[in-house]
């Protein structure tokens, strides 16, 4: 680690603090689908409660199992959504950082100037090097939640045409 510069640690912070911001690109694409589903979904109410109407005992047990089905998939797609929209951002290793914004916004400007002053460059390179650790870890949360909304939103899709259909 001490032959590392500065300057490609600073380059690593961006590309990881890209992913973050790719993560949530991708969070409001989601979004958007979930949203459509719901708004559409409302939209065929009428047309739910009259084939609940048309079916009888067995018929009505899978068809009253599927709409839970769907509705708890929708449920823990969204939920799995706003994980990725708000995840943990606790950086755990230091509470002295100075290139964490959460301890940054607890300095008052003159002292955050002057221990900005007194930074060395080894110093620089350990809290750069313990922020890009700790916005791995919350791009990784973030990615997880995604992919998982994606699975969620894939499955529930699929399920609202089985639903359509019958």
């Amino acid at each position: 680690m001490k032959n590392l510069e500065l300057s490609f640690l600073q380059n690593e912070l961006n590309r990881v603090s890209d992913w973050i911001q790719s993560a949530d690109k991708k969070s409001a694409f989601l979004s958007a689908y979930y949203s459509g589903i719901f708004l559409g979904t409302v939209s065929f109410k009428g047309i739910v409660i009259s084939s609940i109407s048309n079916f009888e005992n067995w018929g009505l047990c899978l068809y009253t199992i599927l709409i839970i089905i769907t509705i708890g998939l929708f449920i823990l797609g969204i939920f799995f959504l706003i994980s990725s929209v708000f995840p943990r951002l606790k950086n755990t290793n230091t509470n002295k950082s100075l290139f964490y914004f959460g301890n940054v916004a607890k300095l008052k400007p003159i002292d955050y100037f002057n221990e900005m002053e007194k930074l060395t460059e080894e110093d620089a390179k350990k809290q750069i090097s313990e922020q890009i650790y700790t916005n791995s870890i919350i791009a990784d949360q973030k990615m997880n939640n995604v992919k998982n909304s994606t699975k969620c939103l894939f499955v529930l899709v699929v399920l609202l045409f089985v639903l359509l259909i019958v």
